[in-house]
């Protein structure tokens, strides 16, 4: 299985259309083999790029990112995906099919949701529960970042791909007037437990290892020299 560290932020939303709109129409139609074309094109983008047609797909219509959005959360969405429509298929196999069709509208009207709106629900529920599991979205991030020496340490988390990580990383710098390392997600899967949204992010992390501030995005002078201000 091909691992990627980062996904262009439109990916996500296109995916999830196709997902919704196959799981719309197959319950509106009453038609279980769209059910199963919508699983198995889930599982091809969860195999990777190489195998994927939605993906593929994508790749000729998407503009050139100039952010990219970390692959963790998107994946546990996927994941959440595959396991709910399997079950619908086990469930009709049973010969449960009123709540497999339950199942089935969910997804749609989920998937749909967070194509139109932006909100990856699937990957919300993963964020919450990384938090939990943390106890505390500020716990220590020097292991996951890679941090050494004594802090406190400006970052931005980037990924390959991403245009606008390094100039944003060279206007952190002017505007701390101190280095900033470069932590990839490519080389530092664990630094997901960041939480934000998209790379580039510009984080402080305090001599302890927690969080300080964060930001992530198109980001400019001002809002780069408030997280410096932090530490």
């Amino acid at each position: 299985m091909q691992t990627i560290a980062a996904v262009h932020p439109l990916q996500p939303r296109f995916a999830q259309a196709v997902t919704g709109v196959l799981c719309l129409e197959a319950a509106i139609f009453q038609v279980w083999p769209v059910v199963g074309v919508a699983l198995g094109l889930i599982v091809l983008n969860l195999a990777g790029p190489r195998w994927s047609p939605v993906g593929w797909l994508f790749r000729m219509i998407a503009p050139p990112p100039k952010e990219m959005e970390p692959v963790a959360p998107v994946r546990f969405a996927q994941g959440m995906a595959v396991a709910m429509l399997a079950a619908s298929l086990v469930l009709v196999a049973l010969g449960l099919e009123l709540a497999a069709w339950v199942i089935v509208w969910a997804v749609s009207i989920v998937a749909l949701f967070s194509a139109i709106s932006g909100i990856c629900v699937g990957c919300e529920i993963y964020r919450l529960l990384l938090a939990s599991r943390r106890g505390d979205e500020r716990a220590d991030l020097r292991a996951p970042l890679g941090l050494t020496g004594q802090g406190p340490w400006l970052v931005v988390l980037t990924a390959p791909g991403c245009v606008r990580c390094e100039p944003v990383a060279r206007e952190f710098e002017r505007a701390a007037g101190r280095e900033v390392l470069r932590v990839s997600l490519a080389e530092r899967p664990g630094a997901a437990v960041v939480p934000v949204r998209s790379v580039p992010a510009a984080l402080a992390v305090g001599a302890d290892g927690r969080l300080v501030s964060a930001r992530a995005g198109a980001l400019k002078r001002p809002e780069l020299t408030e997280i410096a201000a932090a530490v």
